[in-house]
Protein backbone atom coordinates (compact mmCIF):
# COMPACT_ATOMS: atom_id res chain seq x y z
CA UNK A 1 0.00 0.00 0.00
CA UNK A 2 2.69 2.28 1.25
CA UNK A 3 4.71 1.70 -2.22
CA UNK A 4 1.70 1.97 -4.32
CA UNK A 5 0.85 5.52 -2.57
CA UNK A 6 4.72 6.63 -3.48
CA UNK A 7 4.30 5.70 -6.79
CA UNK A 8 1.17 8.00 -7.64
CA UNK A 9 2.69 10.81 -5.69
CA UNK A 10 6.00 10.91 -7.76
CA UNK A 11 3.67 10.17 -10.61
CA UNK A 12 1.38 12.76 -9.91
CA UNK A 13 4.73 15.26 -9.71
CA UNK A 14 6.17 14.42 -12.77
CA UNK A 15 3.00 14.76 -14.40
CA UNK A 16 2.18 18.44 -13.06
CA UNK A 17 6.06 19.16 -14.20
CA UNK A 18 5.76 17.37 -17.87
CA UNK A 19 2.66 19.86 -18.37
CA UNK A 20 3.73 22.84 -16.60
CA UNK A 21 6.51 22.78 -18.93
CA UNK A 22 7.11 26.36 -21.68
CA UNK A 23 5.15 27.14 -23.83
CA UNK A 24 1.97 26.76 -22.03
CA UNK A 25 -1.51 26.39 -24.09
CA UNK A 26 -3.42 28.62 -24.41
CA UNK A 27 -0.93 31.46 -22.55
CA UNK A 28 -2.05 35.25 -22.55
CA UNK A 29 -0.55 36.40 -25.83
CA UNK A 30 -0.87 34.16 -29.36
CA UNK A 31 -4.35 34.87 -30.48
CA UNK A 32 -4.71 38.27 -28.91
CA UNK A 33 -3.07 39.64 -26.25
CA UNK A 34 -5.76 42.44 -25.00
CA UNK A 35 -7.64 41.03 -21.57
CA UNK A 36 -10.81 42.75 -19.80
CA UNK A 37 -10.64 42.33 -16.16
CA UNK A 38 -13.77 42.71 -13.96
CA UNK A 39 -13.68 43.26 -10.19
CA UNK A 40 -16.13 41.38 -7.90
CA UNK A 41 -16.44 42.92 -4.22
CA UNK A 42 -15.71 39.26 -2.09
CA UNK A 43 -16.86 40.47 0.92
CA UNK A 44 -20.29 41.44 -0.64
CA UNK A 45 -23.38 38.71 -0.30
CA UNK A 46 -24.01 39.59 -4.13
CA UNK A 47 -20.60 39.94 -5.48
CA UNK A 48 -21.22 43.75 -5.89
CA UNK A 49 -19.35 44.13 -9.67
CA UNK A 50 -17.54 47.40 -9.62
CA UNK A 51 -14.76 48.35 -12.86
CA UNK A 52 -13.69 46.61 -15.49
CA UNK A 53 -10.02 47.42 -17.19
CA UNK A 54 -8.04 46.32 -20.28
CA UNK A 55 -4.90 44.87 -20.06
CA UNK A 56 -2.40 44.26 -22.86
CA UNK A 57 0.54 41.12 -21.79
CA UNK A 58 3.74 40.87 -23.54
CA UNK A 59 5.89 38.13 -23.74
CA UNK A 60 9.04 38.14 -21.55
CA UNK A 61 10.33 35.21 -21.89
CA UNK A 62 10.66 31.71 -19.51
CA UNK A 63 12.07 31.05 -16.30
CA UNK A 64 12.00 27.61 -15.53
CA UNK A 65 9.05 25.91 -15.79
CA UNK A 66 7.51 29.61 -16.05
CA UNK A 67 6.39 31.50 -18.14
CA UNK A 68 6.69 35.28 -17.93
CA UNK A 69 5.07 38.52 -19.00
CA UNK A 70 4.97 42.45 -18.22
CA UNK A 71 1.44 44.12 -18.88
CA UNK A 72 0.11 47.43 -19.02
CA UNK A 73 -2.97 48.52 -18.87
CA UNK A 74 -4.49 50.70 -21.74
CA UNK A 75 -7.50 51.93 -19.77
CA UNK A 76 -6.35 52.71 -16.27
CA UNK A 77 -3.16 55.25 -16.49
CA UNK A 78 0.28 53.70 -15.00
CA UNK A 79 -0.88 50.69 -13.90
CA UNK A 80 1.61 47.98 -14.85
CA UNK A 81 3.19 44.99 -13.35
CA UNK A 82 4.32 41.34 -14.27
CA UNK A 83 2.97 37.93 -14.24
CA UNK A 84 4.12 34.42 -14.46
CA UNK A 85 2.54 31.65 -15.86
CA UNK A 86 2.56 27.73 -14.96
CA UNK A 87 0.13 25.34 -16.93
CA UNK A 88 -3.19 26.84 -16.46
CA UNK A 89 -2.37 29.12 -13.26
CA UNK A 90 -1.19 32.83 -13.51
CA UNK A 91 -0.08 35.18 -11.34
CA UNK A 92 0.31 38.60 -11.37
CA UNK A 93 1.47 41.94 -9.01
CA UNK A 94 1.54 45.28 -10.58
CA UNK A 95 1.53 49.06 -8.90
CA UNK A 96 -0.44 52.66 -9.64
CA UNK A 97 -0.21 56.33 -9.00
CA UNK A 98 -1.57 57.05 -5.66
CA UNK A 99 -2.19 59.71 -4.97
CA UNK A 100 -2.94 60.19 -8.58
CA UNK A 101 -0.44 62.81 -10.09
CA UNK A 102 1.71 63.01 -6.87
CA UNK A 103 3.15 59.60 -6.09
CA UNK A 104 4.19 56.69 -8.31
CA UNK A 105 3.81 52.94 -7.20
CA UNK A 106 2.17 53.69 -3.83
CA UNK A 107 -1.42 51.60 -4.97
CA UNK A 108 -0.61 47.71 -5.13
CA UNK A 109 -2.61 44.99 -6.83
CA UNK A 110 -1.85 40.87 -6.84
CA UNK A 111 -3.81 38.70 -8.40
CA UNK A 112 -4.08 35.19 -8.44
CA UNK A 113 -6.28 33.16 -11.55
CA UNK A 114 -6.86 30.67 -13.99
CA UNK A 115 -7.76 29.97 -17.60
CA UNK A 116 -10.61 28.11 -17.40
CA UNK A 117 -11.68 27.75 -20.88
CA UNK A 118 -9.81 27.15 -24.22
CA UNK A 119 -9.49 29.30 -27.12
CA UNK A 120 -12.76 29.87 -28.70
CA UNK A 121 -13.65 31.58 -31.71
CA UNK A 122 -16.22 34.31 -31.25
CA UNK A 123 -17.09 36.72 -33.67
CA UNK A 124 -14.36 35.49 -35.43
CA UNK A 125 -12.03 36.23 -32.44
CA UNK A 126 -9.99 34.36 -29.83
CA UNK A 127 -11.63 34.46 -26.94
CA UNK A 128 -10.55 32.80 -23.67
CA UNK A 129 -11.81 32.86 -20.10
CA UNK A 130 -10.14 33.00 -16.45
CA UNK A 131 -11.36 33.39 -13.14
CA UNK A 132 -9.63 33.81 -9.62
CA UNK A 133 -8.80 36.34 -7.18
CA UNK A 134 -7.92 40.22 -6.88
CA UNK A 135 -6.76 41.79 -4.17
CA UNK A 136 -6.13 45.54 -3.82
CA UNK A 137 -3.95 48.33 -1.47
CA UNK A 138 -2.62 51.21 -0.76
CA UNK A 139 0.96 51.68 1.09
CA UNK A 140 0.24 53.86 4.29
CA UNK A 141 3.32 53.51 5.90
CA UNK A 142 1.47 51.56 8.35
CA UNK A 143 -0.69 48.30 7.65
CA UNK A 144 -1.43 49.29 4.64
CA UNK A 145 -4.89 50.67 3.47
CA UNK A 146 -7.35 47.84 2.14
CA UNK A 147 -8.77 48.69 -1.17
CA UNK A 148 -10.77 45.42 -1.88
CA UNK A 149 -10.08 41.67 -1.95
CA UNK A 150 -12.40 40.24 -5.25
CA UNK A 151 -12.95 38.10 -7.05
CA UNK A 152 -11.61 38.47 -10.58
CA UNK A 153 -13.08 37.47 -14.21
CA UNK A 154 -10.95 37.79 -17.39
CA UNK A 155 -11.07 37.63 -20.83
CA UNK A 156 -9.49 37.39 -24.05
CA UNK A 157 -10.91 40.22 -26.20
CA UNK A 158 -8.03 41.15 -29.14
CA UNK A 159 -4.98 42.47 -29.81
CA UNK A 160 -3.77 45.54 -28.11
CA UNK A 161 -2.83 48.42 -30.61
CA UNK A 162 1.12 48.69 -29.50
CA UNK A 163 3.42 45.75 -29.81
CA UNK A 164 6.17 46.60 -27.95
CA UNK A 165 5.75 46.69 -23.58
CA UNK A 166 8.15 49.26 -23.62
CA UNK A 167 6.90 51.61 -25.57
CA UNK A 168 3.34 50.59 -23.87
CA UNK A 169 4.40 51.39 -20.59
CA UNK A 170 5.10 55.01 -21.62
CA UNK A 171 2.02 55.70 -23.92
CA UNK A 172 -0.15 54.69 -21.43
CA UNK A 173 1.13 56.69 -18.52
CA UNK A 174 -0.55 59.90 -18.96
CA UNK A 175 -4.17 58.59 -19.63
CA UNK A 176 -7.45 60.58 -18.24
CA UNK A 177 -8.53 58.55 -14.78
CA UNK A 178 -11.89 56.73 -16.05
CA UNK A 179 -15.06 57.49 -15.08
CA UNK A 180 -17.41 55.07 -13.83
CA UNK A 181 -21.23 54.95 -15.22
CA UNK A 182 -22.20 57.57 -12.75
CA UNK A 183 -19.46 60.03 -14.21
CA UNK A 184 -17.19 59.46 -11.05
CA UNK A 185 -13.66 59.80 -11.45
CA UNK A 186 -11.91 56.19 -10.66
CA UNK A 187 -8.57 56.77 -9.05
CA UNK A 188 -7.81 53.28 -8.05
CA UNK A 189 -8.18 50.17 -10.64
CA UNK A 190 -10.83 47.54 -9.03
CA UNK A 191 -13.46 51.27 -8.81
CA UNK A 192 -14.40 50.55 -5.06
CA UNK A 193 -15.76 54.26 -3.81
CA UNK A 194 -13.76 55.51 -0.70
CA UNK A 195 -14.70 57.17 2.47
CA UNK A 196 -15.29 60.74 1.61
CA UNK A 197 -17.30 60.56 -1.42
CA UNK A 198 -15.90 61.26 -5.17
CA UNK A 199 -15.48 64.25 -6.82
CA UNK A 200 -17.92 63.47 -9.84
CA UNK A 201 -16.87 63.94 -13.74
CA UNK A 202 -14.68 67.33 -13.29
CA UNK A 203 -11.54 65.73 -14.24
CA UNK A 204 -9.87 65.51 -10.83
CA UNK A 205 -9.46 62.83 -8.24
CA UNK A 206 -9.91 63.56 -4.47
CA UNK A 207 -7.95 61.30 -1.40
CA UNK A 208 -11.07 59.02 -1.49
CA UNK A 209 -9.20 56.00 0.34
CA UNK A 210 -8.61 58.47 3.33
CA UNK A 211 -11.28 59.35 5.79
CA UNK A 212 -9.23 62.54 7.30
CA UNK A 213 -6.24 64.67 6.05
CA UNK A 214 -4.14 63.81 8.77
CA UNK A 215 -4.31 60.25 6.98
CA UNK A 216 -3.13 61.46 3.58
CA UNK A 217 0.02 60.40 2.48
CA UNK A 218 2.66 63.87 2.20
CA UNK A 219 4.52 63.31 -1.38
CA UNK A 220 6.07 64.94 -4.35
CA UNK A 221 4.45 65.55 -7.70
CA UNK A 222 5.25 62.45 -9.69
CA UNK A 223 8.45 62.66 -12.24
CA UNK A 224 8.88 59.93 -14.29
CA UNK A 225 11.38 60.28 -17.00
CA UNK A 226 12.82 56.63 -19.65
CA UNK A 227 16.05 56.03 -18.52
CA UNK A 228 18.68 55.00 -21.25
CA UNK A 229 19.68 51.71 -20.95
CA UNK A 230 17.11 50.25 -18.16
CA UNK A 231 16.63 46.90 -18.30
CA UNK A 232 14.07 44.18 -17.46
CA UNK A 233 13.80 42.13 -14.53
CA UNK A 234 13.32 38.41 -14.75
Amino acid sequence: MKKSTAALFATLIFSSTSYANPPQTPDLVQGGNRWSITFYDDSSPTHTQWATQTLCFYAAGNVGTHQRYEWVSDSFPDWNGRATQEGDQIFMHGDYQWPHGQARDRGHDGMEWQIVTGDQIVADKVSTLGTGHWKEWIEDERFGRTVGFGNARLQRIGNCEIKDAEEALYHYLDLELPLDPDGNVLDNPAGIPMAGGSTGATGTTSARMFSSDSDVLSSQPVEFMPTAGTSRMD
